[in-house]
C-alpha cells in the first residue's frame, strides 16, 4: 500500500476517473446508494460507538455492511491479543487530515497499519481498507477489487485517487454528488460510492444506473 511518486500513469488514471465524475445520472446515482434501505449508506460511518484510535465491535459491524465476513480468528485478535498494539499505530495516524493534504510520513504511518491487519490471518486487501476507511474516513479509500479495476493501475490504487483529489476541481465535482442526507460523510466515501455506483457489475450497481438514467458503464 505504500505511496510511491506520482508518474504520468497515475495522472493519466487520475484524469479518466475525473471525467466520469460528471457522467449524466451520476448524481442521482450517488443520492440513490445514500437513501435507498438496502445499502449500507451513512450508517458505515454512523453506526455505533467509534472512538479514533481503538477498533471496537462497532467497527467491525459497520465494516460487514460493505460485504465484508469477519472470522472468528481475525475478530480476536483484532479486539483482543492485538487490541493496544493496533490502538498505538492507529493514534500516530491523524484524524482530521485529507488524503489531498496528507505529508508522505502520514502515509507511511497509515503503511504501518496496513501491514499490521494484512498480517492477520483472515484480513485481506478489502477488509483492511474498509477498517482504516471507518477509523480515518478523510484520510484512508477504500480499495477493493472493483475500484483496483477502475484505477486500472496495479499497485498504485491509493496513489491514483490522492492525485485525483489534490486536484481542487476534482473534489468541487466530487461535492456536487453529494446528496443531503449525506452532509456528514467523507469526500473519499462520496467518491467510493461514486466508483461503485459507475463500476460494479452487481445488479445493484446496474439496478441503481439504470433508475438513474446512466446505462451501462
Amino acid at each position: 500500500m505504500a505511496s510511491l511518486p506520482t508518474d504520468d500513469a497515475v495522472r493519466a488514471a487520475a484524469r479518466r476517473l475525473r471525467s466520469n465524475l460528471t457522467a449524466r445520472g451520476l448524481d442521482r446515482a450517488v443520492t440513490a446508494y445514500f437513501c435507498e434501505p438496502e445499502f449500507a449508506g451513512t450508517t458505515f460511518s454512523d453506526l455505533g460507538h467509534n472512538p479514533p484510535d481503538e477498533i471496537v465491535p462497532d467497527d467491525l459491524l459497520a465494516v460487514a455492511l460493505l460485504d465484508i465476513t469477519w472470522r472468528p480468528h481475525a475478530v480476536r485478535i483484532l479486539l483482543g491479543s492485538h487490541r493496544e498494539q493496533l490502538s498505538e499505530t492507529l493514534a500516530a495516524i491523524p484524524d482530521a487530515t485529507d488524503l489531498w493534504d496528507a505529508s508522505d510520513d502520514i502515509v507511511k504511518r497509515i503503511d504501518v497499519l496496513w501491514d499490521a491487519l494484512v498480517a492477520i490471518e483472515g484480513i485481506g486487501t478489502a477488509s483492511a481498507t474498509k477498517l482504516l476507511a471507518r477509523k480515518r474516513p478523510r484520510l484512508c479509500p477504500i480499495s477493493d477489487s472493483m475500484v483496483v479495476k477502475a484505477v486500472h493501475v496495479p499497485g498504485r490504487t491509493c496513489d491514483v485517487l490522492r492525485c485525483l483529489l489534490q486536484d481542487q476541481a476534482a473534489r468541487q465535482e466530487i461535492e456536487a454528488l453529494r446528496p443531503a442526507v449525506a452532509a456528514g460523510v467523507s469526500p473519499l466515501r462520496i467518491l467510493d460510492v461514486a466508483l461503485w455506483v459507475s463500476h460494479s457489475g452487481s445488479a445493484a450497481a446496474q439496478r441503481v444506473r439504470d433508475g438513474a438514467g446512466m446505462g451501462v458503464p
